[in-house]
């Protein structure tokens, strides 16, 4: 039997051991006393290595399995977890979750959904980076050190991580949802700065997430010279200049500004609960023209690619904003149930918890200013920003906070590094300003992928 045909048939053997699980779970609560049931069953086997100051310093293998049963007894909602599959373990978080649910008050809106119908048939599981040994992940992560201080030995990691896992994960429901489905993959990183003397660089770092075993040395490159080149370059940093207007943002620290506030604010349960500016948005503009924001769960090279949500619900492409104009917000069970309308596949969470609300893999889709070069040269002079530490609220839109791994740009180039340089400003007007998107989007520590931003009206405050 061939490599990939054992692995489908072990997928296929978990996925349908955890599904029996699941319904067993389901019955035991309707036996107890729930109206309805929903068990979230996931079981996971991780291997992750641990490096600090290039040494290796922790070495993990770890196997778990979790149960999560939320029950609803008259609309009364309860929630009990367990990681034991005995049956005296079963019956007794049955009757938690239900005794928990009765001392609950009812909400009307306290609903399990319906089986909403097929989908996406994706394959998560069968690029093998999840199936490394830990021998083979000691070597990923000593390979991701020495590429490190190839760069430039100059170089001090604080914290090098590989990890590589594999989960099976499955839902049922009293209301006759079954799904199931497998995931693997591997996540790498280093936090450090660069020491020359008495010059202490700013903090960098970088990630990336794969599925295939095949792309892993590339990422270990990536991530090397990302973070070896940006913090090398945070040497030397002297001061910015204070002014009023266009500021280039990377990638990272255009998502961190505008576009997370953004997903946060569209959330349906924020809006009823009155904790949105978004509220009453949607069919207006609240961004410029070429300003389009997907949620693309079948993109598989982004890590929360999956073809359903937390509930059980097929996970589709959702355009959260279009030229400018919003689509709609977010929504799990419960907040449909609210509006009067369907889940749009955006309940999110694992097996500790009921189901929250998010996207899943999010897109900013490409402008028309060209390359990075391109908008230096656009900037001409002005600020780049690579990262953001500071504060944005979701409500008012306003920000406040550090450019990190700054550079100050003098005629289309970067001249030097800048320090303790802050910058402010509305999202929300500005995103309805002038902004200006590179021609291609890049992947962001393996979570979402966006352009960089040319934004007008940024306050700059040089320390």
């Amino acid at each position: 039997m061939s490599p990939s045909v054992q692995e489908n048939t072990s997928n296929t053997q978990a996925e349908a051991e955890l599904i029996t699980q699941a319904q067993d779970l389901v019955q035991r609560a309707l036996d107890a006393g729930a109206t309805q049931a929903e068990v979230y069953a996931r079981r996971d086997a991780s291997t992750s290595v641990t490096f600090e100051k290039g040494d290796l310093k922790l070495t993990q293998i770890d196997a778990s399995a979790a149960l999560g049963l939320r029950v609803v007894v008259d609309h009364k909602l309860g929630f009990a977890s367990t990681n034991q599959i005995a049956d005296a373990s079963l019956t007794r978080v049955a009757a938690d979750a239900v005794a928990l649910a009765r001392m609950s008050p009812a909400d009307e809106h306290n609903v399990l959904p319906e089986p909403g119908g097929a989908h996406a048939d994706l394959d998560l599981s069968s690029g093998g980076a999840g199936d490394l040994t830990i021998e083979e992940a000691v070597e990923v992560g000593r390979g991701l050190v020495a590429e490190c201080v190839a760069i430039d030995p100059r170089l001090s990691l604080d914290k090098a991580d590989f990890g590589t896992g594999r989960a099976h994960l499955a839902i049922a429901t009293s209301t006759g949802i079954q799904v199931a489905r497998s995931v693997s993959g591997a996540n790498l990183s280093v936090f450090g700065m660069a020491i020359d003397g008495d010059d202490v660089g700013g903090f960098d770092y970088w990630g990336e997430h794969v599925r295939d075993r095949s792309a892993i040395p590339a990422a270990v490159t990536n991530t090397a010279t990302r973070f070896g080149t940006s913090a090398v370059g945070n040497l030397g940093a002297g001061a910015a200049e204070s002014y009023k207007g266009t500021v280039l943002f990377a990638p990272d620290a255009f998502l961190d500004i505008f576009i997370g506030p953004l997903t946060s604010g569209a959330s349906a349960i924020a809006v009823q609960r009155g904790r949105s500016a978004l509220a009453g948005k949607v069919g207006t503009a609240i961004a410029g023209k070429g300003i389009s924001v997907l949620d693309d769960p079948s993109d598989l090279e982004l890590a929360g690619a999956r073809p359903f949500d937390r509930e059980g619900q097929p996970a589709r492409r959702f355009a959260l904003i279009e030229d400018g104009v919003l689509n709609g917000y977010f929504h799990n069970a419960y907040s449909a149930h609210v509006d009067g309308t369907t889940t749009t596949g955006h309940a999110a969470g694992g097996a500790r918890a009921v189901p929250g609300l998010g996207p899943h893999a999010i897109s900013v889709a490409a402008g028309n200013a060209g390359t990075k070069s391109a908008m230096l040269q656009t900037l001409g002079k002005g600020l780049l920003v690579n990262r953001f530490s500071g504060s944005v609220d979701p409500a008012s839109g306003d920000f406040s906070g550090v450019a990190k791994s700054a550079r100050w740009i003098e005629n289309g180039q970067e001249v030097r590094p800048v320090q303790e340089t802050l910058i402010s400003g509305n999202l929300f007007e500005l995103l309805k300003g002038q902004i200006s998107l590179g021609s291609t989007p890049e992947i962001v520590m393996g979570a979402a992928r966006a352009p960089w931003a040319l934004v007008d009206g940024i306050s700059v405050t040089a320390g």
